[in-house]
């Protein structure tokens, strides 16, 4: 089954992040349990193939548990272009640094980065999260975060965020004190702007899944999409 990805129209919010800008473009997503919303910015000088960020090539991305550090696979050296391996390495060569200069932990069964071991941070249906509120946890990855809704009631809560004066502040500093990582100032400021198209998409992809959990993922270009778990 084939859903569309329905493009918003943004200004260039935190493409410096990870040098990525969504193509003025179409596309559809198959999976029967997703819901891909993409970025469409201003920039359009600057050329990609890419529609969703580098969590797309997450398959190519492993975790040495000896080092404690995201590594990119043979495979991903052997078969991803140069531009987007190199690309992925400057992400993941930034998100190793913090890892080590916090002394964050990989959990290597998840890829989720901890400020406690993932073997004792856990929170009920979604191990090894934090937890924002009840209902409501977060992952951080070296691609983004990952939001989880295991209620209703949680859904409700985050979409009351979302329509406040200070989303992106709010939503930033519960994150940073959850995972111990801030959110960068432009996504934080993308909230602020476009928090109602977000609760908007949350509001109705929860409405369609009444009987499933759902989750956001959030990259580091303010593309999010969401899933069922």
């Amino acid at each position: 089954m084939k859903k569309s990805i329905k493009l918003v129209n943004v200004l260039s919010v935190s493409v410096l992040t990870l040098g990525l800008v969504a193509p003025v473009t179409t596309v559809s997503a198959d999976t029967a349990n997703s819901e891909n919303i993409a970025v469409k910015t201003n920039n359009e000088s600057t050329q990609s193939t890419d529609t969703s960020g580098l969590e797309i090539y997450d398959q190519y991305v492993q975790v040495n548990p000896e080092k404690n550090q995201f590594e990119l696979s043979k495979l991903g050296e052997k078969v991803l272009p140069t531009t987007v391996s190199s690309q992925i390495q400057s992400q993941l060569n930034a998100t190793n640094k913090e890892i080590k200069a916090n002394n964050f932990i990989i959990d290597p069964e998840t890829k989720a980065i901890v400020k406690y071991s993932p073997y004792i941070n856990f929170a009920a249906s979604v191990s090894g999260a934090a937890r924002l509120r009840s209902g409501c946890y977060v992952r951080w990855f070296w691609w983004g975060f990952r939001f989880y809704f295991t209620s209703n009631a949680a859904v409700t809560w985050f979409r009351g965020i979302l329509g406040g004066a200070s989303s992106g502040a709010t939503i930033g500093n519960l994150v940073a004190a959850a995972t111990g990582h801030a959110m960068a100032a432009t996504t934080i400021e993308a909230f602020g702007m476009y928090a109602d198209s977000m609760s908007r998409d949350l509001y109705d992809y929860n409405k369609k899944h009444r009987r499933s959990k759902v989750y956001m993922n959030l990259n580091g270009v303010f593309q999010y999409s969401f899933h069922t778990f």
